[in-house]
């Protein structure tokens, strides 16, 4: 409540000490033109302080949920590094055994054109 006047705001103060009891009860704040100031700034400092623990509720709970998508991300890509590797694997493993077989086709194409057996009996099957 506004009290318009120092001189009034002093007087309950000073004489009336049951009326700001009263006033302090019902929850009312007796200010005068010098105090108004301090009292509004008190009550949005007491306002924003009340949104920020509100707030910082919803972010705890936004951060939790955060946590397990997270969790869950990581998970997944322990999963899908774990299918790569073995992917990874797999292909040098490919790899090893093609060049194995293309040795191979080679060593036997060597073995045909410089076996002298092999030469002449292709002579003979041409000539047949």
């Amino acid at each position: 409540m506004f009290l318009p006047a120092e001189a009034v705001f002093a007087e309950i103060h000073a004489y009336h000490p049951d009326l700001v009891e009263h006033a302090q009860k019902k929850r009312v704040w007796l200010t005068s033109p010098t105090t108004l100031m301090a009292v509004l700034n008190t009550a949005r400092a007491v306002i924003r302080d009340s949104e920020t623990r509100r707030m910082a509720h919803v972010i705890k709970d936004e951060l939790g949920k955060l946590a397990k998508d997270f969790a869950r991300f990581d998970e997944r890509m322990k999963k899908l590094a774990s299918h790569i590797e073995q992917a990874n694997k797999d292909v040098s493993e490919v790899r090893i055994s093609s060049d194995k077989i293309s040795r191979r086709f080679q060593q036997i194409e060597r073995v045909e054109l410089d076996h002298p057996d092999t030469a002449s009996a292709r002579l003979l099957d041409s000539d047949e």
